[in-house]
C-alpha cells in the first residue's frame, strides 16, 4: 500500500499519527462481533528474495501444495513469484511485459470447469479514488518451479467498474460454490463495501463489466481475503486482525447475517495479504524486505471457536 496525501498541515498530521490512531481505535470498534481469545501460531518462512519488497497478494498454487504465488505493490513490475513455503526460495517467475501494473492489490487461485489451474491479478488499488475501473488479470497457472514470459494472448483482462464510483480495493477472492469473484473496498471508517462479479465474466475476459453490490461489513482497513474452498468461510485481514466469517446458508447474500469472529494475528511489519493452505492453515504476508509469511490461525471447522 502506497498512500498520499495533499501537502497541507492537516494531512501531514493525518498521515503522521492521527491515521494509525484513528485504525487502532476502529478496528477494536468492531465490538459487536465475537472475539476468540485464541493466540496465533508462530510457524513463519522468509520469501527470499530481494526482488520483492511488498508482498500485496497472494494464492495458494494448485499444482503444488507447498507453493504460493505473490506480486509487488504499486510502482513494479508486471510480475509473479512462486516460493516454496517449506525453504522460503523462488522457485519460479512469471512476466507478463504485455500488461501494465498499475497498483497490483490482490491474487487468487482457482480450478476452472475443465480442472485448469488458473490465477488472478487483481489491478484494483486506488487510493485516491479516481480510476473509472479497474483490472482483473486472468491466465493458466505456470509451473511453479520454471521462469516463464507470457504473451498478450495468454492473458485474459477485463474491466471492472464498482456501482458506487470509485473505490481503493485490495481484497479479492474466488468463491466456485457461488461462481463469484468477490471484492471488498478498504476504508479508514468500519465500512467495508462489499461487490461481486460472476466468474463466467472473469474468466472470458469480456471488455468490461459493472460489479454488482452485496452490501457492507463493519471492518476497517480491510488489505486481504480468500475463501476456503472446502468450507465456504471467508478469511479477511487488515494491519491489526484476522476475520473470519462464516456465511449463513439459511441468510443467503445478507452479509448482516453472516458471523464474524474477531481474530489476533501475527505481528508482522505491515499485513497486506491472506490465503488458506491446502492443510487449512491461514497465512499472511507482509510488506518490507525480506518479506515474510506467517501463519495467523487454523481454517479446519474443529479449531474455531463456537459460541
Amino acid at each position: 500500500m502506497n498512500v498520499t496525501f495533499s501537502d497541507t498541515a492537516f494531512h501531514r498530521l493525518l498521515g503522521g499519527w492521527l491515521t494509525p490512531a484513528i485504525t487502532v481505535v476502529l478496528t477494536f470498534a468492531v465490538s459487536r462481533y465475537v472475539h476468540a481469545e485464541e493466540s496465533p501460531t508462530i510457524d513463519s518462512v522468509v520469501l527470499r528474495d530481494d526482488s520483492l519488497t511488498e508482498s500485496s497478494g497472494l494464492a495458494w498454487s494448485n499444482r503444488s501444495p507447498h507453493h504460493v504465488w505473490t506480486h509487488n505493490d504499486s510502482g513494479g513490475r508486471a510480475e509473479l513469484f512462486a516460493f516454496d513455503t517449506r525453504t522460503g526460495k523462488r522457485t519460479g517467475h512469471c512476466d507478463m511485459p504485455s500488461v501494465r501494473a498499475v497498483d497490483w492489490e490482490a491474487m487468487a487461485a482457482m480450478i476452472d470447469h475443465d480442472g485448469m489451474p488458473k490465477l488472478i491479478v487483481a489491478d484494483c488499488g486506488d487510493n485516491r479514488r479516481t480510476r473509472e475501473h479497474i483490472t482483473l488479470h486472468v491466465i493458466d497457472e505456470p509451473p511453479v518451479q520454471q521462469d516463464v514470459r507470457l504473451t498478450e494472448n495468454q492473458i485474459r483482462s477485463l474491466r471492472v467498474r464498482f456501482p458506487g464510483g470509485p473505490m481503493d480495493c485490495e481484497a479479492v477472492a474466488v468463491d466456485t460454490r457461488s461462481e463469484k469473484l468477490w471484492l471488498i473496498g478498504k476504508g479508514f471508517l468500519p465500512h467495508a463495501v462489499v461487490v461481486s462479479v460472476p466468474l463466467a465474466s472473469v474468466l472470458s475476459g469480456q471488455e468490461t463489466v459493472v460489479a454488482k453490490s452485496a452490501g457492507t461489513l463493519a471492518i476497517p482497513m480491510v488489505t486481504g481475503m480468500d475463501i476456503d474452498r472446502d468450507s465456504g468461510d471467508w478469511w479477511l485481514c487488515s494491519y491489526f486482525n484476522l476475520f473470519h466469517i462464516r456465511p449463513n446458508a439459511a441468510g443467503g447474500n445478507n452479509l448482516n447475517s453472516w458471523r464474524v469472529t474477531v481474530l489476533p494475528t501475527v505481528k508482522l511489519k505491515q499485513i497486506e495479504a491472506v490465503a488458506v493452505a491446502p492443510d487449512d492453515r491461514v497465512w499472511v504476508s507482509s510488506e518490507g524486505v525480506p518479506c515474510r509469511m506467517a501463519v495467523a490461525a487454523d481454517a479446519a471447522p474443529s479449531t474455531q471457536p463456537q459460541h
